[in-house]
């Protein structure tokens, strides 16, 4: 492994947007983390971006709504997990846009970044001003996977955001909803060429990243 950390930070991708997706809890906070300190450069939530424009009570083009089905819905958490994997879907179609101009912006101004979060589909890839720039390098992405359920409910317990008040029939319903979403976007990634990994062992994690997208485009 020290091995592989050495060779990331001496040899520098090609792209510069790596862009890293996949439900919560498998590991692409801490992922993106270690890839920017490794190769010096930023790293960036997609969370920041829906946070801001949620705060901002924002009126974008199409759906809207959607942004804030989390965060206004009763007893969100009680729904059937297949509908919530829908308004996850839903969330990330509206968070496209804004992530789109992110990437194409870190591109032109030749300031490399990893940008990771759940709001990264397989979609935005084709979007307009990020698919010419996946086709000249510029651009790379990778989705991660947990294909247990168990664990990755585990990882959102320990993860701890928002969980702590929560009944054990939500957690489960939570982590049911975003495993559902888990696979949902590793089919639509592997439908696109886009590479996928699983996210255990989290060890190696940032190395096979880098790896796995040195080629790949």
């Amino acid at each position: 492994m020290h091995g592989d950390t050495e060779a990331m930070a001496t040899r520098r991708p090609d792209w510069r947007a790596l862009l890293i997706g996949g439900p919560s809890g498998v590991g692409k906070t801490i992922a993106a983390k270690q890839i920017g300190l490794q190769l010096g450069i930023s790293w960036l939530h997609v969370d920041d971006l829906r946070l801001a424009l949620q705060h901002s009570q924002v009126s974008l083009p199409n759906d809207t709504d959607a942004l804030y089905f989390f965060e206004k819905t009763p007893d969100v958490w009680r729904l059937p997990p297949e509908r919530l994997c829908e308004s996850l879907i839903a969330t990330a179609q509206v968070m496209s846009a804004a992530i789109e101009i992110v990437v194409a912006n870190h591109v032109d101004t030749e300031a490399p970044v990893v940008i990771e979060g759940d709001g990264i589909l397989p979609s935005l890839f084709a979007r307009p001003m990020v698919h010419g720039r996946v086709i000249s390098g510029q651009v790379a992405g990778v989705f991660l996977v947990e294909p247990d359920e168990d664990t990755l409910r585990a990882n959102i317990r320990l993860r701890g955001r928002g969980t702590a008040s929560r009944m054990d029939v939500e957690l489960r319903t939570e982590a049911r909803a975003k495993w559902l979403y888990g696979q949902w976007l590793a089919t639509q990634a592997r439908s696109c060429g886009l590479p996928v990994l699983e996210a255990q062992p989290w060890e190696t994690l940032a190395e096979r990243i880098v790896a796995a997208n040195r080629n790949h485009f």
